[in-house]
């Protein structure tokens, strides 16, 4: 069994909103893909990136770290879930950690908190108070979460919370209350949805940048 730690960042797809695959677009002269590697080095061993079937790997090989690793999802189907199984499928580490490509400031922090409170469960996922769960920042065993996430899909069911409802012991770490400590502005959960976050995500650049 592999000790070893790995990243799978979902990056396939086109964005309705932005016309285009976010991965791909341009934060502060860098592809939000980069800004998501770099935040990775350190925190873990691997980093795989799943992009669509009909992608070109090439454009994200061609800017992204030595570490990376990208792949295009091995099946039809435009759902984060398909991409969870096609990079479960090509990992061999136990514990993974199953990431967006659209969070620039994800927390390297967060990430090995993540990896260190799934040790002896078969997920570590952040949980709101509200109970909304963040399934895309979220660290998972491999071989219970691929059975789940299969099961779900043959189920035709492709949301991650029916792949979750199918694990048998899931750890939810609460944001406000654990996560808020080592990240006290929550900016790892930032994510890029829309033009206007794009923006917010410049000024956020910007103002660290002066600080």
């Amino acid at each position: 069994m592999s000790t070893s730690r790995t990243a799978i960042v979902l990056a396939g797809g086109r964005s309705s909103r932005f016309g285009s695959n976010k991965g791909l677009q341009t934060l502060a002269g860098k592809a939000l893909i980069r800004h998501v590697a770099e935040r990775l080095s350190g925190a873990v061993d691997q980093l795989l990136v799943v992009v669509g079937r009909d992608e070109s790997k090439a454009e994200y090989e061609a800017i992204l770290p030595s570490l990376a690793r990208v792949i295009n999802d091995d099946q039809e189907g435009k759902n984060p879930l398909v991409g969870v199984v096609s990079g479960l499928r090509a990992v061999e580490s136990d514990l993974v950690a199953v990431l967006a490509c659209d969070t620039p400031f994800i927390s390297r922090a967060v990430i090995d908190l993540l990896f260190r409170r799934a040790s002896d469960v078969d997920a570590a996922i952040p949980r709101w108070k509200t109970g909304r769960i963040e399934p895309l920042q979220a660290v998972y065993r491999r071989v219970p979460a691929l059975r789940a996430a299969q099961e779900a899909l043959a189920n035709r069911d492709s949301s991650q919370k029916e792949m979750i409802n199918r694990l048998a012991r899931v750890l939810y770490i609460s944001v406000e209350d654990e996560i808020r400590r080592i990240d006290p502005s929550l900016r790892t959960f930032f994510n890029i949805n829309a033009r206007e976050d794009m923006l917010a995500a410049e000024r956020m650049v910007a103002e660290k940048n002066s600080s």
